[in-house]
């Protein structure tokens, strides 16, 4: 056999219906993740928990219907987890969103001995986990015997919120998760809007990153 650059060789391709058949497959494979990908994100899986806790950057009327979980449930406390806040902090008395929400909460009708507020320090990114982090180590310092938590939170971030406080909290305290119904945009109809576009895709890439990057790299 002499040198050659090049060789003949017989390939598969499709047919006109085989092509046919796989856009039709692709297209129903979209179709059904476009439909399905925003439920799937928005998790209510609470449990018989000790403690709520509530994200702190929740609406207004999101942190009315926690106040109403409260109540429902035999918590002993509420956590309002957050960040230095990001616009108002000079106008403000006070500095983070877990000390709004706290503070909101109150105002809704809850004691104030039963809410503590728990910041987180600012983050460039991961600010979720930096919640998370902080949680753990308030209740690790505050009230060790702590052994099952709800997660008050909102729409399509549930289910990534509760993935971050499990891994965190998980070892040793059960964790569940409550999804309040994100008004911003219809949930089945998500792609409608600028809003549940942005929000959505931003969840579904943010918990992909959750589930295949290392903890320790989410906040580099």
């Amino acid at each position: 056999m002499g040198f050659r650059l090049v060789v003949k060789r017989e390939a598969w391709c499709l047919t006109w219906w085989g092509r046919l058949f796989g856009g039709f497959l692709t297209l129903s494979i979209l179709i059904g993740a476009t439909k399905f990908c925003a439920p799937f994100l928005t998790l209510n899986r609470p449990i018989s928990a000790e403690v709520l806790i509530v994200e702190g950057w929740l609406p207004d009327y999101a942190l009315k219907g926690a106040v109403e979980e409260f109540h429902r449930g035999k918590y002993h406390y509420v956590i309002t987890a957050g960040s230095p806040l990001l616009s108002g902090y000079y106008f403000s008395s006070v500095k983070t969103s877990a000390d709004l929400a706290a503070a909101s909460m109150i105002a809704l009708g809850l004691a104030s001995n039963l809410v503590r507020a728990v910041p987180a320090p600012m983050v460039l990114r991961g600010r979720s986990l930096a919640h998370a982090q902080a949680v753990s180590d308030w209740i690790e310092k505050n009230d060790p015997g702590v052994k099952s938590v709800n997660i008050y939170s909102l729409g399509v971030h549930s289910r990534r919120t509760r993935l971050l406080f499990e891994k965190i909290l998980g070892r040793h305290i059960k964790v569940g998760v409550i999804s309040h119904p994100d008004a911003a945009y219809d949930v089945n109809r998500w792609w409608c809007s600028s809003e549940g576009f942005k929000t959505v895709t931003e969840e579904l890439i943010g918990y992909g990153w959750t589930l295949m990057i290392p903890l320790s790299a989410q906040t580099k």
